[in-house]
């Protein structure tokens, strides 16, 4: 009897073992569980295009203006149909995914303030002051403005980017005014081939790149064009080899490169100039990559305030 007894306390034992190890177990395994159970019911993903911002004014002006003003994101500007029933559309287009998603919208992240019926209509785009931009900048996949603007309508542009690149695409034939690109980080692209060009474009960037490309662009009247980078790269790409298109006026402009380089290429194969120039320059510029002229003072390289190691003020001109 002793020996039975005995043996009823160790299997008792044994089972309480067993169980208190099983609830153990169950409990290292549910409470991971429990957690990204959890973690799971606030993750999503947010896909969201929001075509609203729409500038369709009763009565039209020679020259329309228009105002973008975007903290973060990158901005896409281009032309689209001239039988649109409107001036200017403006879509964003955003995808993010993570953590505390589920439920929210873009609006519980940025705030976006719209003044479509003012001659001057503006577009804002900013964090809502309660966002930890910290933790909110990883999620966000994609952002993307696109400006649609309606061909054939003149328009003066005036962009600021705190952080995003802004790329400017001008169609065959379609007129532009002026255009002003204000960057703190990122890169401008202006691609105005077969462009006709009405206005002066200026374009600062205190981090980042700017490139220009036009081909075979008409200019209805003189044309300043002023660049200005602290830390990055220009390169200005400007060709003209249709005999049929006269330029009609003249390019003159200045760039500032603090620190940097840029490639200036001109080309015109027309039957009354022929001619094209190459000129890379910047701080770190093998000097064997300069045209002889800027070295030899008896030849003329037809280029105004050309500096080489410092801060450099270009002038060019054609006539």
């Amino acid at each position: 009897n002793y020996l039975n007894l005995k043996l009823k306390m160790a299997n008792k034992s044994i089972l309480g073992l067993f169980v208190i190890a099983f609830l153990s177990i169950s409990l290292i395994v549910s409470i991971p569980i429990f957690t990204l159970s959890i973690q799971l019911s606030t993750y999503d993903v947010m896909e969201e295009i929001d075509d609203s911002f729409i500038y369709a004014p009763m009565n039209s002006s020679p020259v329309e203006k228009l105002n973008i003003d975007v903290e973060w994101g990158n901005i896409e500007i281009k032309y689209v149909s001239p039988l649109v029933d409107y001036y200017a559309m403006i879509e964003v287009n955003i995808e993010m995914s993570g953590k505390n998603l589920a439920g929210r919208n873009y609006r519980d992240i940025f705030n976006v303030e719209w003044d479509g019926t003012s001659p001057s209509p503006s577009f804002i785009m900013e964090f809502n002051s309660n966002v930890d931009k910290l933790a909110v900048l990883p999620l966000i996949k994609n952002l993307t403005i696109f400006v649609n603007l309606k061909r054939g309508i003149i328009f003066d542009l005036n962009i600021t980017v705190e952080e995003g690149n802004v790329d400017i695409f001008v169609p065959f034939r379609v007129p532009i005014n002026n255009i002003i690109v204000q960057v703190t980080k990122g890169k401008v692209l202006y691609d105005f081939n077969y462009g006709t060009m009405e206005g002066n474009i200026t374009g600062r960037v205190n981090e980042g790149d700017i490139e220009l490309r036009t081909s075979n662009s008409r200019y209805t009247r003189n044309s300043n064009w002023n660049f200005t980078i602290e830390t990055g790269d220009l390169t200005l790409n400007i060709s003209h080899n249709n005999d049929l298109i006269d330029l009609g006026a003249n390019i003159t402009g200045k760039t500032t490169l603090n620190d940097g380089r840029a490639l200036f290429i001109y080309e015109d194969n027309s039957a009354d100039i022929g001619a094209r120039f190459e000129i890379p320059f910047g701080k770190h510029t093998p000097r064997s990559f300069f045209p002889e002229c800027l070295s030899n003072s008896l030849q003329n390289c037809f280029l105004d305030g050309f500096h080489y190691n410092e801060p450099v003020m270009i002038n060019f001109i054609h006539n």
